[in-house]
């Protein structure tokens, strides 16, 4: 099952969400998401795992996060994409024709019986887009909007200080549009028949800061099922990049610094972290919840 790989790919790769327009009011003191403070020849930047949804009860973070967003002199983020041009870009990957296969049919014509308008919007979309657009539509029927996305916030929230990026919009989208239509199709079933529970259970871990279990969501489960293709795409091999890119950015003489960075929280956990790949820069990392940063 791909169950996994949908919140995956909602909650911890795509930022297309609009910026946050809200003020916040309740505030989510008790939250441990995954944060780091790394360490490199004399340099300081912040990691903080996020997810690309939420609710308004997520913020103000914990004092030490709100502090080190507060010190930090730059954000970095997945991709900015308030630059990208996001109609160009879903009309060159988000497009695509591709065969629907004898399950998804099934799966579809059960769930379009009610919602016959969008289905046929849907439709025009390939199999990746509408998986995404049905777990929004998933995620928002339980209370949570990409509005309060952490990125979003975080972005909305960085005033006049640089905003980096240790990817892009298009790489994401190209990503996204190049697994098989086996695995497209099946993105779409399982944005369909996945119990509410599992849509809840990654946002339930990232709140409560069990890092194994995000872990175990994030790619244990598909490892189980052999499909090691997309852990490695999605998470690892990005993960390698990602800590190039800051490497290359805690380098920069022109790069702002400390640097505060948020990025998808799969990419902060498990074994090829996105830590674990700074190691052999001599990057040391520590964990903030077990040792404080501020």
């Amino acid at each position: 099952m791909l169950a996994t790989s949908i919140k995956k790919t909602l909650l911890s790769l795509v930022s297309v969400s609009s910026l946050l327009l809200a003020t916040f009011v309740n505030a989510a003191p008790t939250d441990k998401p995954p944060f780091y403070q790394i360490d490199y020849q004399g340099k300081t930047a912040y990691l903080l795992g996020s997810i690309h949804i939420g609710k308004a009860d997520f913020y103000p973070f914990a004092e030490q996060i709100e502090q080190a967003f507060l010190q930090s002199k730059a954000l970095v983020v997945e991709a900015d994409v308030r630059g990208a041009n996001v109609p160009a870009l879903l009309q060159k990957y988000g497009t695509e024709t591709i065969p629907m296969d004898d399950d998804t049919k099934q799966v579809l014509a059960t769930y379009c019986q009610d919602k016959a308008a969008l289905c046929t919007a849907l439709s025009s979309y390939a199999p990746w887009l509408q998986s995404m657009q049905l777990s929004i539509g998933r995620y928002t029927a339980l209370g949570y909007s990409a509005l309060y996305g952490v990125d979003s916030v975080l972005v909305e929230q960085a005033g006049h200080r640089p905003i980096y990026e240790l990817e892009s919009t298009e790489f994401q989208f190209e990503l996204l549009s190049s697994f098989s239509p086996e695995t497209q199709w099946e993105m779409v079933r399982e944005a369909i028949e996945a119990p509410d529970s599992d849509m809840l259970e990654l946002i339930s871990a990232w709140r409560s800061g069990d890092e194994a279990e995000l872990a175990d969501l994030m790619e244990g489960e598909m490892l189980r099922d052999g499909n090691t293709e997309m852990v490695e795409r999605m998470l690892w091999g990005r993960n390698k990049g990602m800590a190039s890119k800051l490497i290359e950015l805690m380098n920069s003489a022109t790069t702002k610094q400390p640097l505060f960075v948020v990025v998808g929280a799969g990419h902060l956990v498990g074994a090829k972290s996105v830590q674990a790949y700074l190691a052999p820069y001599g990057v040391s990392s520590k964990n903030c919840w077990q040792s404080s940063c501020i």
